[in-house]
């Protein structure tokens, strides 16, 4: 599909603009990909629902943008308990970092969606460039491996869409299979049920698997504690990238 000079320079910008407002990746794929894909069935503690179409969010759209902020510190691993819900102080950052996008797009005349929750943002990042399905069910990057967390855009802007990620960055290693406590995964595939982010409260808290989760996902104060990520630590991808990230020097 031939694109006008208008798309080719609006698709510079939004990608220019990602990486100043704070993202670490960005990847564009048309609304139409994305609906090629057939439904899938999402499992998760909060909801257990078949995947949607972009049209049940936006009437025309056109193009889907997915941004991945990297992980280089544990505190993007915090899960924070308030007032009987939780909350994850990375997705504040992630959403922050969308809305800049969205205000420039809203700006030059186009309409946005943030975050359709029905629409995989694995699939859409797979089909834009940014990373491979890998065997522990997440997005692999191929510098940064599993340590990128993904937020979505809709619009009805026309925008050059990436080719996809055809790689298979895995290939022959296991290593996040053989590491899960709770055997959630086989290669490409996670049980949602087996999975501590797939459960409920009850049953992570329960004799069974009390302990396991209180290993895997330790506490930092009262209120709050680190999801499990296990299966991203044993990942050879991008565990030199994390490890290196330096921060305060030491005092003295």
């Amino acid at each position: 599909m031939d694109h006008s000079p208008e798309e080719i320079t609006l698709t510079e910008q939004v990608k220019s603009n990602a990486i100043r407002y704070g993202f670490d990746a960005v990847g564009v794929v048309r609304a139409e990909a994305l609906d090629a894909v057939p439904s899938h069935y999402i499992a998760h503690r909060d909801y257990r629902v078949w995947s949607k179409k972009t049209g049940e969010y936006m009437d025309n759209a056109r193009s889907i943008i997915i941004l991945g902020a990297r992980v280089w510190d544990n505190l993007f691993d915090v899960v924070v308990k308030v007032r009987g819900h939780h909350e994850y102080p990375d997705e504040w950052r992630g959403r922050l970092y969308a809305r800049r996008m969205m205000r420039f797009l809203n700006q030059a005349g186009y309409r946005t969606v943030l975050e359709p929750d029905l629409l995989s943002k694995k699939r859409m990042a797979q089909l834009a460039g940014i990373g491979c399905f890998g065997k522990n069910a997440l997005i692999v990057h191929p510098t940064y491996g599993p340590w990128i967390r993904l937020r979505s855009i809709l619009t009805d802007a026309e925008l050059v869409p990436d080719a996809p990620f055809e790689a298979d960055l895995c290939r022959d290693c296991e290593e996040c299979v053989k590491a899960c406590p709770m055997g959630a995964l086989t290669p490409y595939k996670v049980d949602p049920d087996k999975c501590f982010l797939g459960m409920t409260w009850e049953q992570r808290m329960s004799d069974e698997h009390r302990g396991t989760y209180l290993e895997h996902c330790p506490s930092l104060t009262e209120n709050t504690w680190l999801m499990c990520s296990t299966c991203q630590r044993v990942c050879p991808i991008g565990r030199e990238e994390r490890n290196t990230r330096t921060g305060r020097p030491p005092a003295g």
